[in-house]
């Protein structure tokens, strides 16, 4: 009955209607993705939760409609699907919104506490990490989609005309926030704004199951994978296009980096060589080399076109009884075939820890050290 009064307020020009402003004032700090949309939904249009017709401009945060005088109406604010409705800050289900409407304009002031599907969670992000977007599609590389994380300097809003180096970082649940890292956070954020070092940092989440698939650029016989090619695709042509076009970036291979642990260090490793020309820092955190001979071959036979980027080796010598020797024979591959790897320090740096272990703690400690090697201040 109500949208049908609705619908014959259009037909007569809201003769009776009053225009009503809805502002969205505040917004969870963490998390609302940046990309995400936001609607209202309520009894005027049957509580469709992604109704466009009734969505928030995603600038002004603002979204302006024409209702019934002296009706009132019921609403909440979604981002696109009651699974993530508005919510208390608790967590706790929120009653619906109502607002009576005058027979005068009005403007709506409306706080968000918190979402249904990151209530309960403790976050150890910085303010300078933001969620850019919760489903990034991978598409047509990869028939997924991926949760995107983004680190930006805090002169990032001040100094208006300055671009940033870019550090493109696999499995981004364990680099910001310990709410969702598997066994700890590496603190990307908190040793970022404590170095003089500025730049921005892409995260990109693993895809869980698909994990090993994409990291690894060849097939173990017993585990499989070997999708590497279409990952790297997938951040090469569409989520690093996505971000110099979006953010002030500095796009040139010398101010572009990759860096993972285990499968993601050996990912970035492949990286270095298959995408010379777009990657030129690269941190390789205790690398699975392991998991296929074939990553020595195809480095073996590679030649540089160009001056080889610049790698940064780390692992501990607990984490396997090969690990250590296993970037030890990488090395020397390297070192025989390119001569800059064997003559010049500058482009190639070995750490052995006699304490690292396998885990986050090990990596958020040593990777300060490797920003401070891979973005040296001169």
């Amino acid at each position: 009955m109500f949208r049908i009064i609705l619908i014959l307020c259009a037909i007569f020009s809201c003769i009776d209607c009053v225009t009503v402003r809805f502002n969205l004032k505040q917004l969870p700090r963490f998390y609302t993705p940046l990309n995400d949309r936001i609607f209202l939904a309520g009894s005027f249009n049957q509580w469709i939760p992604n109704d466009q017709r009734y969505e928030f401009n995603s600038v002004t945060k603002a979204l302006t409609i024409d209702v019934l005088q002296g009706s009132t109406i019921e609403f909440k604010i979604t981002r696109g699907s009651w699974s993530t409705a508005e919510t208390w800050a608790d967590g706790t289900a929120r009653a619906n919104r109502k607002l009576t409407v005058s027979n005068n304009p009005q403007s709506i002031d409306l706080s968000i506490e918190q979402w249904t599907d990151t209530a309960g969670r403790v976050h150890t992000a910085t303010n300078q990490v933001y969620i850019l977007d919760s489903n990034f599609s991978m598409w047509n590389h990869l028939p997924r989609t991926r949760r995107i994380w983004i680190y930006l300097p805090r002169s990032y809003s001040t100094d208006l005309n300055r671009r940033y180096p870019v550090v493109y970082a696999h499995d981004a649940q364990n680099l910001f926030d310990a709410s969702t890292s598997f066994s700890g956070e590496w603190g990307i954020d908190e040793s970022l704004d404590n170095l003089s070092q500025e730049m921005i940092v892409v995260g990109i989440d693993n895809g869980g199951s698909e994990r090993l698939n994409e990291l690894t650029p060849f097939p173990n016989a017993n585990y499989g994978g070997g999708q590497a090619n279409l990952y790297l695709d997938f951040i090469v042509d569409k989520l690093r296009p996505y971000i110099n076009s979006h953010f002030r970036t500095k796009s040139e291979r010398e101010n572009t980096a990759i860096l993972g642990s285990s499968l993601g260090g050996l990912c970035s490793f492949y990286a270095a060589i298959r995408n010379e020309n777009i990657f030129g820092l690269i941190g390789i955190f205790s690398p699975s080399f392991w998991f296929s001979n074939d990553i020595y071959t195809y480095a073996a036979k590679h030649t540089f076109q160009n001056s080889p980027p610049r790698l940064y080796f780390v692992g501990g010598q607990p984490e396997s009884s090969t690990m250590i020797s296993d970037m030890q024979r990488m090395i020397n591959v390297l070192q025989n075939t390119t001569v800059e790897y064997k003559q010049n320090a500058n482009k190639l740096k070995l750490i052995v820890a006699a304490d690292g272990q396998h885990q986050e703690w090990f990596w958020r400690r040593e990777f300060p050290n490797a920003i401070k090697w891979l973005f040296p201040l001169f």
